[in-house]
């Protein structure tokens, strides 16, 4: 049971408005949460919306990053959503078990993955990276990349710390609905956009 009580409807309306959302979302526990600040919460809702699709970063490569950051940091409610939309993006099951169970064996990650890894779990343990491990990362990814993969860490690193704290009971996976919501509201925005520009040519 969650430490703290769920929001209103009328408190999630408002995370909604304040997140950008699309209008169908639902309400899941994680939203409820973030719901009792719904002005803060709608803005860490759109952070997590750009990480989720606005990154350079290879989307299997983003989730299982994040996969990672919520073994290190005992997010099951984070584990659950990201291992659905992981396996949307072509993570295979193999490689969820095996972080699963905190490796990252050479026959199932590339060395991209692995670097990445090493230095989320620096970042984790220390706040910081070492020189060598900052290298292999600079080789490997650019510095937009290199941003993205921190801000990434970052962000579940606290969204896995408030769900767990908080005893946020973990539900079904929703994150690939809204996913294609967000895409199905961001092409219905491009073809109004593109209709008026053809109206205004006419």
């Amino acid at each position: 049971m969650a430490r703290l009580p769920y929001a209103t409807s009328a408190q999630f309306e408002e995370l909604k408005r304040q997140s950008g959302f699309p209008e169908n979302t639902q309400q899941s526990n994680a939203f409820s949460i973030l719901a009792h600040t719904p002005a803060v919460g709608g803005q860490a809702l759109r952070l997590v919306l750009a990480l989720l699709t606005k990154t350079e970063i290879d989307p299997s490569l983003r989730e299982l990053v994040i996969l990672r950051v919520a073994q290190r940091c005992d997010g099951p409610y984070v584990w659950v959503q990201h291992a659905a939309i992981a396996r949307s993006v072509g993570v295979n099951d193999a490689q969820i078990a095996a972080l699963e169970r905190g490796e990252a064996p050479a026959d199932l990650f590339a060395d991209r993955e692995r670097t990445a890894f090493a230095f989320a779990d620096e970042v984790l343990h220390n706040s910081h990276s070492t020189e060598d491990t900052f290298a292999m990362v600079r080789a490997l990814f650019s510095p937009r990349e290199v941003v993205e993969l921190l801000l990434l860490i970052g962000y579940f690193r606290m969204i896995s710390g408030l769900m767990t704290t908080l005893g946020v009971e973990v539900e079904s996976p929703f994150g690939v609905k809204i996913l294609d919501q967000v895409r199905d509201a961001a092409c219905s925005e491009d073809r109004v956009h593109d209709g008026q520009e053809g109206s205004s040519t006419a």
